[in-house]
């Protein structure tokens, strides 16, 4: 089973923890595209990140709704799939290309980020704390 996912490079992707047959991709285009595989010729939903390159994906273990995105344009970006629209949070904590990110399994919401400026940041998103979440 294949999936042409983007016109140009994929270069990344993450399974829904809530839907086995959701997989998510990211690529060069700065498009993320969610595919659900019992229907694979088309995709269930795309969002744009940008000009630049979509680098990881992170389906968030806690929330069927929320998807963290690291971009090439430095930051990390959360998403809330439910809406399908433009991102509810972008962190610009990096220097360089974000090149890694996940979700702490064991605490509600934190995630971590790493990059190419030797940081790696662990924190909630702002949108994701307290009471409110996207």
């Amino acid at each position: 089973m294949s999936i042409e996912a983007h016109a140009s490079e994929a270069l990344c992707c993450d399974w829904s923890h809530f839907d086995r047959n959701v997989l998510v991709t990211g690529g060069s285009d700065g498009l993320i595209r969610g595919w659900d595989l019992r229907k694979m010729r088309t995709h269930v939903f795309e969002l744009y990140s940008g000009e630049f390159a979509v680098r990881r994906l992170a389906c968030s273990p806690h929330s069927a709704a929320v998807l963290a995105s690291a971009n090439y344009d430095f930051t990390t970006r959360i998403w809330n799939l439910e809406r399908g629209e433009s991102a509810q949070e972008v962190n610009a904590r990096h220097t360089e290309f974000v090149c890694g990110l996940d979700w702490n399994p064991h605490r509600t919401h934190q995630l971590a980020d790493c990059g190419w400026d030797s940081l790696a940041n662990v924190y909630t998103p702002q949108c994701l704390s307290g009471d409110l979440v996207v």
